[in-house]
């Protein structure tokens, strides 16, 4: 998976598009285990550290996978990416959202 679809599953599997509603604090713990995973810790270390892993424990194989599978960089890019997504005020959120989805090609593609 790359950096966009990976972004792209993280922030839709913790947020409610309907009501504009984001898990920022879900996200947040994202990255912390993005973090972990590049710094080489593995899948059980960061879900025995119930401070991080709790209600993320759905994302962490594929959070695991993208780190295993790209550079140090790569994972600092999509690290960085999930911090701007959630300082954005929720109307950008979605506009954010609707963007990598047209970049990804799973949004429509308006003529």
């Amino acid at each position: 998976m790359n950096t966009f679809e990976t972004f792209l599953e993280v922030v839709l599997k913790f947020s409610d598009l309907k009501w504009s509603e984001f898990r920022d604090d879900l996200i947040v713990k994202c990255m912390k285990a993005l973090r972990k995973f590049r710094d080489g810790k593995s899948l059980e270390e960061v879900l025995s550290d119930r401070k991080i892993s709790s209600e993320i424990e759905g994302v962490l194989e594929l959070l695991k996978s993208f780190a295993d599978s790209n550079p140090a960089e790569e994972v600092n890019r999509l690290i960085d990416a999930l911090g701007m997504f959630t300082k954005a005020p929720a109307p950008c959120k979605t506009k954010i959202i609707a963007l990598v989805e047209t970049l990804t090609g799973k949004g429509e593609v308006r003529g």
